[in-house]
């Protein structure tokens, strides 16, 4: 049967401060500059989201776009739009929010409820015009 590959594209607002734990503030404005503002920092960000899965012969569809763009508002839009991801996002506590690990956050999330009929192949997270990654799994790391 054949596969195909879907995105979806998301954009949420969020507020956070990137710090190491143990590090002094210098250390920390070292590393983060303007992302280690002491009263925080934020982006507008653009979230990519792809899955992959095989074309149902009846309905053309690997899956309903609908169907993915509610489970990740359920998932993660509803968590971090418009949030502080160092206070408000509780399955982000203790964990740096920077644009890698947020990433790596959203996969989890996704992953474990995505339907078995679909792979997730990638996550996209841009922060600016200029800077995004690109998360594409554990690679049996987990």
């Amino acid at each position: 049967m054949p596969r195909a590959q879907v995105r979806v594209c998301s954009e949420f607002c969020a507020a956070f401060r990137l710090a190491m734990e143990g590090a002094s503030d210098s250390e920390n404005a070292a590393a983060f500059g303007v992302c280690f503002s002491p009263n925080f920092h934020g982006h507008n960000y653009l979230l990519e989201v792809s899955v992959s899965g095989e074309v149902d012969p009846r309905s053309g569809l690997v899956v309903d776009y609908a169907v993915l763009d509610a489970l990740i508002e359920r998932e993660i839009l509803n968590e971090v739009d418009h949030k502080n991801l160092n206070t408000d996002v509780p399955w982000l506590e203790g964990v740096v929010p920077s644009s890698e690990n947020l990433s790596m956050a959203f996969w989890r999330r996704l992953e474990a409820t995505l339907p078995d009929s679909l792979q997730l192949e990638r996550i996209r997270l841009r922060e600016s015009r200029d800077h995004e990654v690109v998360f594409e799994g554990f690679q049996g790391e987990e």
